[in-house]
């Protein structure tokens, strides 16, 4: 299954123009302390299938980890679950507005 992905400039764009955001950030707490991007809800990857009845089937979701490959291995996993889930290619390192 192919997952969709967009990249963080891309994101950012989204978040500028004001436009309404489902972001998950799957990191661990430890890599939360240093900042988060606004308006985002941490759910630690490994709550995640803990978690599912908190994703709405009817709302499109971003999944940012550090890098990118954590936030992939989520999306998937929530696309297997008819959840529209997005991977943030380049994650919080490619994150412009601060970490």
């Amino acid at each position: 299954m192919e997952i969709k992905e967009i990249q963080m400039s891309e994101l950012e764009s989204k978040i500028s123009s004001g436009e309404p955001l489902n972001i998950i950030d799957v990191r661990e707490d430890f890599e939360v302390q240093f900042g988060m991007i606004d308006g985002a809800e941490h759910i630690p990857m490994n709550d995640v299938p803990n978690r599912l009845d908190e994703f709405d089937q009817d709302q499109t979701y971003y999944i940012v980890c550090k890098s990118g490959g954590r936030s992939a291995d989520v999306a998937m996993f929530l696309n297997q679950h008819d959840i529209d889930a997005v991977n943030v290619d380049g994650g919080m390192m490619e994150y412009k507005g601060g970490q």
